[in-house]
């Protein structure tokens, strides 16, 4: 059973893109689902470099258990 979805693109030298529709599609699921969707961050040379907004807001949900 999931109770908790963590999702992030990576960061540092050598990190990778994340592509938003992915984020998206994850979100969208666990919302379906009832499940909590925390997104950390885009990700880039520097964790903070692109932000934590995804289509304009946090999205920062805790499991209640």
């Amino acid at each position: 059973c999931i109770d908790w979805v963590i999702a992030g693109g990576e960061s540092g030298p050598e990190a990778r893109p994340v592509r938003e529709e992915w984020l998206v599609s994850l979100r969208d699921q666990c919302r379906r689902a009832g499940i909590p969707f925390f997104f950390k961050q885009w990700g880039g040379a520097t964790p903070t470099e692109g932000g934590c907004l995804l289509e304009g807001q946090e999205w920062k949900r805790w499991p209640t258990r």
